[in-house]
C-alpha cells in the first residue's frame, strides 16, 4: 500500500508539472482534471489502511519519491492500475480495502483515457 501511496503522490505532482509547463489552455484544464480525487484517494488509503492499523510510523519524508514522477501520464496511470490489480489479489486485505482499490482503479481507467487525449 505504501508503494501505491507513493505513486499516487507522484502522479499528482507529474500532473502539476505538466499543468504549470503548458501554454495550451485546454491542456492546462486537462491536467487539473487529472488531479481530481487524487488527494481523496491518498487520504482514504492513509486513514483506512495505515492509521486504522496504527501504522502512522510508515509516513516518512520519502513518501513523495521524485524518482516515480514521470511526465508521461498514461504510463503513470497504467503503473497505478497495475499496482491496484496486484493489491486486489492480496488475501490479507478486507473487503472495504478491496472496494476502495476498485474505486480507485475505476477512476484511474478514466484518467488514463483522459491522459491519452492529445
Amino acid at each position: 500500500m505504501y508503494e501505491l501511496l507513493q505513486n499516487l503522490l507522484a502522479f499528482k505532482y507529474a500532473c502539476k508539472i505538466n499543468h504549470w509547463s503548458t501554454d495550451n489552455y485546454a491542456a492546462h484544464l486537462k491536467f487539473d482534471r487529472l488531479t481530481e480525487h487524487v488527494d481523496d484517494w491518498i487520504d482514504s488509503i492513509a486513514e483506512s489502511y495505515f492509521m486504522a492499523r496504527d501504522m502512522k510510523k510508515a509516513f516518512k519524508p520519502d513518501l513523495l519519491n521524485p524518482k516515480l514522477i514521470d511526465k508521461n501520464l498514461p504510463n503513470m496511470c497504467q503503473k497505478i492500475i497495475s499496482l491496484l490489480e496486484d493489491l486486489a489479489e492480496d488475501d490479507d486485505l478486507d473487503e472495504g480495502a478491496k472496494s476502495l482499490l476498485g474505486d480507485i482503479e475505476a477512476d484511474f481507467l478514466v484518467k488514463m483515457a483522459l491522459a491519452e487525449l492529445s
